[in-house]
This record gives structure tokens, C-alpha cells and sequence, in this order.
């Protein structure tokens, strides 16, 4: 089955070189401050394009600061992140790669955010989680604004593809999963 794995690939008119896709992976990297990738990110995802891979997809790169599962994540919530994400793109793309970007908001996952927001104020199952707080309306529209926001940056950052990470409880999920819901009944029997 591998046979097919190093031939060029088209999805929806993205040009792949092969079909070797590095799936994002949170770095948590301590030397990332306000969300900007630096030299370390640099690095890391340029290698991936040097050792072959045909479109690396970064890490979760989160719409605004309480957004970030902690404050070492990425985010790309200010014009002032485009020069350092183009910086990346640019090198990856050098290298005959695509490049795409994961953007997203933890939610009630926001570890690190001093009140984190949810669509209800249920905690996430587990001892090291905050009571979210919840979202009005009003903030749900400004929350699709930041979203649509941080996809006009990373298009002027030159990215190949954007992914809306709506998985792993994170806060879209949180809109379509019954899960702190119904781990609070669990707790409210026992």
C-alpha cells in the first residue's frame, strides 16, 4: 500500500508533492511569548519540509490569548503575528512544501486563561480545569469574528490551507459534544 505514498497528490486544488502530511501537534514550546512562533518553531517546521514532507499543517494556533490551552501555545489573534508565521511559510514553501494552519480556542480547556469561556459554565471533567464562564450570544458572533479573523491573517501569511480544529473538547466541540454535561450528571449521582 505504500507504493502510492512518495506520487503527487491534488486535494480540492492543492498540489502535493507526495501524500507524507504532518498532522498538527501542540510544541508547547516555553520560548513562545504572545502567541508569536520564534526561532524554535522556525526550525521545527522547516526541517519537517527539508526531510520531505509534502504539507505540514502548524500546531493549534488559537484566535485570541485566553483562547491558548496555556500561554505557550500559538495564536494569531493580531496583525502584528502575520510577519512571523509569513516568516515560516516562506521557508517551508522554499523548500517545495505546502503549509496550512490549525486555528481553534480551547474553551473551557483555556488552562492558563484567567476565566475560561464555554457555551455553558460547566467545567471540563478534571481536577486541573477552572468553571468556564458562559458565552452570551453577543459573544458567540464575536467569537465567529475572531475565527474569521485569524483566517484572514494566516491567508496573508501566505498559508495553503486553514483547518477549524472542532475536535478533542476544545471549543467548538464544546458547542456539538454532550460530554461535561454528561460527566456533571455522573458526578451529581454519586
Amino acid at each position: 500500500m505504500t507504493n502510492h505514498l512518495f506520487s503527487p497528490y491534488e486535494i480540492k486544488g492543492l498540489q502535493l508533492k507526495n501524500r507524507v502530511v504532518m498532522a498538527p501537534m501542540c510544541q508547547y514550546s516555553v520560548t513562545a511569548r504572545d502567541g508569536k512562533p520564534n526561532e524554535w518553531h522556525y526550525v521545527h517546521y522547516l526541517s519537517r519540509a527539508i526531510g520531505g514532507a509534502a504539507l505540514i499543517i502548524m500546531e493549534m494556533t488559537d484566535v485570541e490569548p485566553d483562547g491558548r490551552i496555556t500561554d505557550f501555545d500559538l495564536g494569531i489573534w493580531s496583525d502584528d503575528h502575520i510577519p512571523a508565521f509569513a516568516r515560516i511559510i516562506d521557508g517551508v514553501h522554499a523548500h517545495g512544501a505546502k503549509i496550512g494552519i490549525q486555528i481553534a480556542h480551547a474553551g473551557r480547556k483555556a488552562e492558563d486563561a484567567k476565566e475560561p469561556v464555554a457555551p455553558s459554565a460547566i467545567p471540563y471533567p478534571g481536577s486541573r480545569y477552572k468553571m468556564p464562564r458562559a458565552l452570551t450570544v453577543d459573544e458567540v458572533n464575536q467569537m465567529v469574528q475572531l475565527y474569521a479573523d485569524a483566517a484572514r491573517r494566516a491567508v496573508q501569511a501566505g498559508v495553503d490551507m486553514i483547518e477549524l480544529h472542532g475536535a478533542h473538547g476544545y471549543l467548538i466541540h464544546q458547542f456539538q459534544s454532550l460530554l461535561p454535561t454528561n460527566a456533571k450528571m455522573r458526578m451529581e449521582k454519586t
